[in-house]
């Protein structure tokens, strides 16, 4: 068999990856869901609260503010759907399809689909004073949940597995539901993450269970023209099943299929970017700088896992095609990059 650049790089990561529920897993091959969800037991408190209705989750509670009813879902999903890398102007060979987990956003009481689940899940807004109240329903073979990173929250809204210490939202079964409360204070500004913190986790996650929360101050200045949400993330094997790895931007590999940002000369552009798996990476916007918050003026952004950064460019003035990427070499060529359009 011939190996070209991708198919070397994506085969240097170490095999054995940790364990879930008795089963080893190895990053390079595809874990079994449904025998890792038929061997974790389900936590003493979630047992009792079976009989409990979604409402009784958060009941008392609830805050006027931003509401969302959010699914998750089994999808198709294309990591490179055009089957080309225009950074480089060649195909990507392989199959680049799989299985995906993904976060799809309901009208009020799941009534009906606002578009497709996606990779990342939908855009969570809340501003400052204000409850984020999120209906989350699991429609996927494994129990999972949504975390949030940034905002305030009770323990028992906390979203995460503990072993035998989980409450309900941190176990919401196949075809359960749980309703989270979050809270937006003041020190919460900014973008974050979610993302399932479930008993199956990060395969759920490198399946695609994560998205980006945004805490706004209506104090603030005028909105951005244009405002991006990147989340910079790997899908290995271990989730996808397919034979090579991608380093991906929102879901895609290699620029022409991650997200294309569109601006004009005079606009102000705010860039919230955000980092999700085992590795640290490196933002970087070719022909722009931009100041970082200890005041100093870089071009390039060091990322560890979970991290969040924002930065706006205050009035765009350099127009061109633009490459943003991460600057860690194997993870460009291994698809993190894309297009940044300013007219």
């Amino acid at each position: 068999m011939e190996y070209d650049r991708r198919h070397f790089l994506a085969g240097t990561g170490a095999a054995f990856f940790c364990t879930i529920a008795g089963h080893r897993l190895s990053l390079d091959q595809p874990a079994d869901m449904s025998a890792l969800a038929q061997d974790i037991k389900v936590p003493p408190e979630v047992a009792a609260a079976q009989g409990a209705t979604d409402a009784s989750s958060a009941a008392g509670k609830r805050a006027t503010g931003a509401e969302y009813w959010i699914r998750a879902e089994t999808m198709s999903w294309d990591i490179v759907p055009n089957g080309h890398d225009a950074m480089m102007n060649q195909r990507v060979r392989g199959k680049t399809k799989f299985s995906a987990y993904g976060y799809r956003q309901y009208t009020a009481n799941f009534a009906s689909p606002i578009g497709p689940a996606t990779i990342p899940g939908p855009l969570l807004e809340v501003n400052v004073g204000e409850t984020l109240t999120v209906h989350f329903e699991n429609d996927v073979d494994v129990p999972v949940t949504m975390h949030p990173h940034g905002v305030f929250y009770a323990n028992e809204m906390d979203g995460a597995y503990k072993g035998k210490f989980t409450t309900p939202g941190g176990f919401v079964q196949p075809g359960r539901r749980f309703t989270y409360l979050w809270e937006a204070h003041p020190d919460s500004v900014g973008a974050w993450l979610y993302h399932d913190h479930g008993p199956a986790d990060p395969v759920t996650i490198f399946k695609g269970l994560f998205g980006s929360l945004i805490v706004r101050d209506p104090a603030d200045p005028a909105p951005p023209d244009a405002e991006y949400f990147l989340t910079l993330h790997s899908l290995q094997p271990i989730a996808t099943g397919l034979r090579q790895q991608f380093e991906c931007i929102n879901g895609r590999a290699y620029a022409g299929n991650t997200p294309t940002l569109h601006a004009q000369v005079g606009q102000r552009v705010a860039f919230h970017v955000v980092t999700l798996d085992n590795d640290f990476h490196t933002f970087h916007l070719h022909g722009h700088r931009w100041t970082d918050p200890s005041g100093e003026i870089i071009d390039t952004k060091v990322m560890g896992p979970a991290e969040s950064h924002t930065f706006t460019i205050e009035s765009e003035d350099n127009p061109g095609r633009w490459l943003y990427h991460c600057h860690v070499f194997t993870h460009l060529h291994m698809g993190m990059a894309g297009w940044y359009i300013v007219k």
